[in-house]
């Protein structure tokens, strides 16, 4: 359908595949060991000042409404049995019949601007939550397509099902509002193309062609079309700077073959229709769900000895990088230093909240204490370890960290989303940026037990107020008693 409804517009997602791996590997984990659970997830945009028309709002509930159309095609069942290992057939079966219900499990709720407190504040517009009200508004003949307002969404379902929501549900809002609200921007693709290629040069020329990066951006995502010209300036950048001046030049001087470069993509519908690695393991989500059904007793270790069982862990595992910061790092690292020879079977350990530098620090310090507790070389202990970082990054923010990291003598590679697939300026001043959605999608309840996240930036602290504050009094107090 067009932008008006008809039957020409291609609807968004185009795959059911056109999401994050970890969605994946994460709902294989919960069809293996809760199949039964239940899950809500809410919705918060950290922008509320950045409003939707009733025609965004429109044409995201027809792309919401269309994710019940996708299904597992015969060729992405054998692209993932033949790329993806760890998915045994009885994952593959289930996903080859699924069917999501978006009727019945997605709320879209269009929230009028002369609602929200009679225009009030953006301080108290933070605050205006309907996602525990039932129904959505009831749209009239007499409503204005171009009224401005808020968009709801509330997912409640299987968890099984719901786990693969997120991610098409933020990547089709963030391209409704610009493809309907913030039009001032130019749509130009092999401008868009070229930008990828040159980031890749830039990151590739200042590292000397030791930064591994991947890409990570569906979820906010300008649209799909540009998405896939990023992917498309990736790939070029990642073959043409070899036999570029500065790359041969680079290439020449260096004695080991070079590390850096594309590793990959987290889309998995993006991964098969070029040829890339999907790469991508465990999200907060599954933290959180663990955390609380153990009542947040040393969550981070329960998380992991259940993703174990799911998944064995092994020297060259693609699935055992751990995500660091679901209760604060500081919890983490008390935890993962407790067993040591746990922590030896982890691969990776991701970063998302918090200063890089001071992480890395934290982990090269974490992975000397393993060292002496096991009796081993740190250069052994290190060997085919990575740090993975993650948090908003740019260009110029992952050449600096990778720097850091450098002089640590640590492994680090790198996942660039939204500055690589949401970064435009306005066509009416090409010297201001077009901003992206700032919006996030977490669990909310697990068989109606709420979620808490704390992380290192309490900006990003996600729960109710008081789960919250009790999560972090027991887990303050457990470190106190295990210190």
């Amino acid at each position: 359908m067009s932008a008006d409804g008809s039957a020409t517009e291609t609807n968004v997602p185009v795959s059911l595949l056109d999401t994050d791996l970890y969605k994946l590997t994460m709902q294989n984990a919960v069809l293996k060991l809760f199949p039964d659970s239940q899950s809500e997830y809410k919705f918060t945009n950290r922008a509320p000042d950045m409003l939707f028309s009733r025609s965004c709002h429109s044409w995201v509930q027809r792309q919401v409404n269309a994710l019940s159309t996708l299904r597992l095609t015969p060729a992405e069942r054998e692209y993932l049995e033949n790329n993806c290992p760890y998915f045994d057939a009885e994952y593959l079966d289930f996903l080859e019949k699924l069917q999501l219900d978006p009727a019945n499990q997605v709320q879209v709720t269009f929230v009028p601007q002369s609602s929200i407190e009679n225009l009030a504040p953006i301080a108290k517009r933070q605050k205006f939550d309907r996602s525990e009200q039932s129904g959505p508004d009831e749209k009239n003949e007499a409503d204005d397509p171009d009224e401005k307002g808020l968009i709801e969404m509330k997912i409640q379902g299987p968890w099984r099902e719901c786990i693969l929501y997120e991610v098409p549900l933020m990547s089709i809002l963030s391209e409704g509002y610009f493809k309907f609200d913030d039009t001032d921007w130019k749509d130009d693709l092999e401008a868009v193309e070229t930008l990828a290629k040159e980031k890749t040069f830039h990151l590739m020329t200042h590292s000397q062609c030791s930064l591994l990066f991947s890409e990570f951006g569906t979820r906010r995502r300008r649209s799909h079309k540009v998405h896939e010209a990023v992917i498309k300036g990736l790939i070029a950048g990642d073959r043409e700077w070899a036999s570029s001046e500065d790359g041969k030049k680079v290439l020449s001087l260096k004695k080991t073959p070079a590390a850096g470069g594309l590793a990959g993509t987290s889309n998995v519908h993006f991964a098969m229709k070029f040829g890339l690695r999907p790469v991508g393991t465990i999200a907060h989500e599954w933290i959180m769900a663990v955390g609380a059904k153990e009542d947040y007793v040393t969550p981070n270790t329960r998380a992991m000895d259940a993703w174990e069982k799911v998944y064995p862990p092994s020297p060259t595992s693609p699935l055992h990088t751990m995500l660091t910061d679901t209760y604060t790092t500081k919890t983490f690292f008390e935890e993962f230093v407790a067993d040591p020879e746990r922590a030896l079977r982890w691969n990776g350990l991701r970063h998302d909240s918090g200063s890089p530098m001071t992480f890395a620090r934290n982990v090269k310090q974490t992975w000397e204490s393993i060292a002496d507790a096991t009796g081993k070389k740190l250069e052994e202990v290190l060997k085919g370890k990575k740090v993975i970082f993650s948090d908003g990054l740019s260009i110029d923010g992952a050449l600096e960290i990778w720097e850091t990291c450098e002089a640590l003598g640590i492994d680090a590679s790198f996942g660039i989303g939204t500055n690589l697939t949401n970064d435009f300026h306005r066509a009416s001043d090409p010297t201001a940026k077009s901003k992206p959605l700032n919006i996030v999608i977490k669990l909310k309840r697990i068989d109606g037990l709420e979620c808490v996240k704390l992380t290192d930036d309490t900006t990003k602290h996600a729960g109710e107020a008081d789960e919250v504050s009790r999560v972090e009094k027991k887990l303050d107090d457990a470190g106190r008693v295990g210190a």
